[in-house]
């Protein structure tokens, strides 16, 4: 109960000054890249499975991670949702969604890939990529689903100085109401979640648990930012009309 009042509390707390907006062409997305920036850099290094990559927090890593925004921004269609703090004038919270297809092969690091990387770096990014490549051979959501297309909310994150103000709910119950209006085929939403307080969000807005996965699993968990915290991932999911 406790806990619930905590969420609702946090919920007005962030109404104040933070506007959700929701921005859908490429050349608008790739305009706000300087401003999703920070918290770009700041999901990098505070998300369980990429705090992982010492690289990631490096200058030269930083600039690489830069031009994968801009790549991620201008090379999607799907809607990107996030929080601006009308006082400050700075994006406060993002979500920048994906399109993933049945037949697609989960290469779920690819993009990152393409930038010039360390030995060291490189199997550290190898070693994400094998979790999520097992993590799919594991559980076929799309058999779990009986879809052939889904929208997952892949890059999430609210900068550090936001967190606890119920942004976060605020963002997620943002897209799951883009979905539930969208014709683009989509036939499920999905966002993952290793913060329990995103993960009972996520339920009270209609989600379910599709699966979870331990985090112990993961070559270099040990590594992640506060792994101890941060134990299991949750695959949420919402059909389209559901």
């Amino acid at each position: 109960m406790e806990g619930e009042t905590a969420e609702r509390n946090a919920d007005l707390t962030s109404q104040s000054s933070i506007e959700i907006k929701i921005v859908q062409s490429r050349s608008e997305k790739v305009a706000l890249a300087k401003a999703f920036l920070s918290p770009w850099l700041q999901f990098f290094a505070d998300d369980p499975l990429f705090s992982t990559v010492d690289a990631y927090r490096t200058k030269e890593g930083e600039k690489n991670l830069e031009a994968l925004l801009e790549h991620v921004l201008k090379n999607d269609d799907n809607p990107c949702v996030y929080a601006w703090d009308v006082n400050k004038n700075q994006v406060s919270g993002f979500i920048v969604q994906n399109t993933y297809a049945v037949d697609d092969v989960i290469t779920d690091t690819t993009p990152v890939k393409q930038y010039n990387w360390s030995e060291t770096a490189s199997s550290d990014i190898d070693k994400i990529n094998d979790f999520v490549v097992k993590m799919g051979n594991q559980f076929n959501l799309f058999s779990q689903l009986g879809a052939q297309k889904v929208l997952l909310m892949r890059y999430v994150n609210v900068a550090r100085e936001y967190r606890g103000q119920g942004i976060m709910g605020r963002l997620v119950a943002t897209c799951l109401s883009e979905f539930q209006k969208q014709q683009r085929g989509h036939e499920a939403i999905l966002a993952g979640c290793s913060n329990y307080y995103v993960h009972r969000k996520c339920l009270r807005l209609g989600m379910k648990l599709l699966f979870e996965l331990d985090y112990s699993e993961m070559d270099n968990y040990k590594k992640m930012a506060d792994y101890q915290t941060h134990s299991k991932l949750r695959l949420m999911a919402l059909k389209c009309g559901g």
